[in-house]
């Protein structure tokens, strides 16, 4: 890996926030007001949570340690990671990291993983849940400082979860963590308000975002309370009840919820209403170095900073409710897009960067044409419980057709800048917003699509439509593959009449609840109709908070209450596996396995036919055959 070089002139980022007592002396400081753990390596980069709550915190006159992968060293040991810093004088931030500690360490099959792009080297060593354990540490090296925890890993386990990797019901994770507070969601405009009432001696009692353990008198009148952590164990269907109460109480102005493990209570407060556009520019126009910290040159750097490095985050929030994924309880429903003159900004300062060769990889977010969406609703932090905004069909309170134009131009305009040769969208692209929704030219494909095509795709789309069986994409609330396979066709006709040798990377996810056998031999069928067999395909975890989770813990989807089939054993979810990826020569015997238990041996001689041809052509063509039939469309 190429280490980027750390010889910056004054515009090319702040000098990098401490992470050892000898960098806090070369700015001058004897003291610290916070400490920020993490288990990933420093990047200060925007993408990276721990590096961009440092720098605000930073912005607003905080004195910012950052304790990076402490668990490499004994926290009792004088030359320990976790004395490289001084106690803080106000708290200590604990995150497990970029991405949950469990799902880091371990796969889908609970097996361990040998790389973690995130730590020095890729190097594993991470400890499992992380946040319960650096909190642990954290409170025994910094005795007597409040200890505060949020992140992806702390922030879906703020009430009572299951966990897949033990396979039962766990406590908050704030009990466990033995935490004084948890900050869920976006934590920009929370820490802040930890860190103002600690300066003025004030306690933190009922922050928006914010978990707390709090005496029953100290309960809101008006909280709504939800079933106990031991009901939950007793009776799992209860986690019906509670996925139902998060999502209803989860707009600004709606009740806190009170769970009760025990005596003790945890109680959830509100979200903030969604961050202003200068709010959000902020946050982004901050002078970060997009570099890994120097300390981590001699381990060969942090590989997950690479696809990111020339990356522009233009918003976040999503509004797709996918029922496996969690951003709608993180980041959010509500767009929050950065403006066009912050985004150009940023690409200019990447455009003056020494290491940079003219191409920003990405311009995008959780789902890229999702930049400037929203409704009224939407925008007051709001959302219908009674409507979809994208299921079953595009929600026409959507302002699809303005807001894909003003993506448009910002595309352009992004691409106009001197030093930038291209501008590409590697996020994924939600292929049901790409047409009109009004008048007219309702349903033919918005301008937006012929420029993603011509001006910025890097030679592939990145589609997700995840399945093709119908109960499946039900039960994940995605669109119909027909409405896929109508995109599929347009994009191959764009592709032709511009000339370009462009190609789809599609997702798909097996084990997912609702796949029945029969349900993922569909999807191999459409696959194997377009010769096609994905290098990679996701095994579903039931990850806390979603409705997906709930739908393999108790059988049901928590909102229609429809029983619900789920996949559980090792070996089914192999042979899932297998019929997507059916071109991996270990596989075609239990490709064969599952077509007979499925009974649909009629598709055997298609099956054998497809690799016939693929072991023909890849003897004429070597391992181009490979680029061939790894793409789509």
């Amino acid at each position: 890996m190429q280490n980027p070089k750390h010889d910056r002139g004054p515009d090319q980022g702040a000098p990098f926030l401490p992470r050892t007592r000898e960098q806090m002396r070369a700015r001058g400081w004897h003291e610290l007001d916070i400490v920020l753990v993490t288990g990933d390596a420093y990047v200060d980069h925007p993408s990276f949570g721990v590096a961009a709550i440092g720098r605000l915190l930073e912005a607003k006159g905080y004195r910012v340690g950052i304790l990076d992968v402490p668990e490499l060293d004994d926290p009792g040991h004088p030359g320990s990671g976790w004395q490289r810093l001084p106690k803080p004088r106000l708290f200590v931030g604990v995150s497990a990291g970029t991405i949950d500690s469990m799902v880091t360490n371990y796969t889908a099959s609970k097996k361990l993983r040998h790389v973690d792009v995130y730590r020095p080297g890729g190097k594993t060593g991470r400890p499992n849940r992380a946040t319960i354990a650096y909190t642990a540490q954290a409170r025994h090296v910094f005795p007597g400082v409040p200890v505060v925890i949020g992140g992806l890993e702390a922030g879906p386990r703020r009430l009572a979860y299951y966990d897949y990797w033990e396979d039962k019901l766990r406590r908050s994770i704030l009990i466990d963590a033995k935490a004084d507070l948890l900050v869920w969601g976006m934590g920009e405009r929370t820490v802040l308000e930890i860190a103002r009432r600690l300066e003025a001696g004030r306690n933190l009692d009922a922050i928006a975002s914010t978990c707390a353990i709090v005496p029953k008198e100290k309960v809101p009148e008006n909280a709504r309370a939800v079933p106990s952590f031991e009901a939950m164990r007793d009776d799992v269907q209860l986690q019906i009840e509670l996925f139902q109460a998060v999502r209803e109480e989860n707009s600004p102005g709606s009740r806190p919820l009170v769970q009760a493990h025990g005596e003790r209570l945890v109680v959830q407060y509100p979200p903030l209403e969604p961050a202003p556009q200068e709010e959000v520019d902020e946050y982004y126009d901050l002078p970060f170095r997009r570099e890994w910290h120097p300390d981590h040159d001699a381990a060969g750097g942090v590989p997950a900073l690479e696809p990111v490095r020339w990356s522009i985050n233009t918003h976040r929030g999503c509004l797709a409710d996918c029922t496996f994924c969690s951003i709608t309880f993180h980041q959010g429903r509500a767009i929050q897009s950065r403006s066009p003159e912050s985004i150009v900004r940023e690409a200019s300062a990447l455009a003056a960067h020494h290491d940079f060769r003219g191409t920003i990889t990405d311009v995008g977010g959780p789902t890229a044409n999702m930049y400037g969406l929203g409704c009224k609703l939407l925008e007051a932090g709001k959302g219908c419980l009674d409507r979809d905004c994208l299921s079953p069909d595009v929600c026409p309170a959507l302002r699809i057709d303005s807001q894909s134009e003003g993506y448009r131009r910002l595309l352009a305009l992004v691409k106009q800048q001197k030093g930038i040769k291209h501008a590409f969208v590697s996020s994924g692209i939600r292929y049901d917003m790409l047409r009109s929704t009004k008048g007219a030219t309702r349903g033919k494909l918005l301008p937006l699509h012929h420029d993603l095509v011509k001006n910025h795709t890097p030679g592939r789309m990145k589609l997700a439509p995840e399945h093709a069986s119908p109960n499946v994409l039900r039960a994940m609330n995605k669109p119909s593959f027909d409405v896929y396979e109508a995109y599929e066709k347009d994009y191959k006709q764009e592709c032709a009449e511009l000339g370009k040798d462009q190609h789809l990377v599609n997702y798909f996810i097996v084990g997912h609840p609702g796949t029945t056998m029969k349900d993922a031999v569909l999807l191999f069928e459409k696959l194997l109709e377009r010769n096609y067999s994905p290098e990679q395909a996701q095994e579903f975890i039931p990850l806390p908070m979603t409705r997906a989770c709930v739908q393999y813990t108790t059988g049901k989807d928590p909102l229609t209450y429809e029983d619900v089939y789920v996949p559980r054993g090792g070996r089914e979810r192999r042979l899932q596996k297998a019929l997507v990826r059916w071109r991996v020569p270990e596989n075609q015997k239990l490709v064969e396995e599952a077509l007979h238990e499925a009974e649909r041996e009629d598709l055997l001689p298609k099956f054998r036919h497809a690799l016939r041809q693929r072991a023909a052509k890849s003897k004429a063509q070597g391992r181009a055959a490979d680029v061939d039939l790894d793409t789509c469309g």
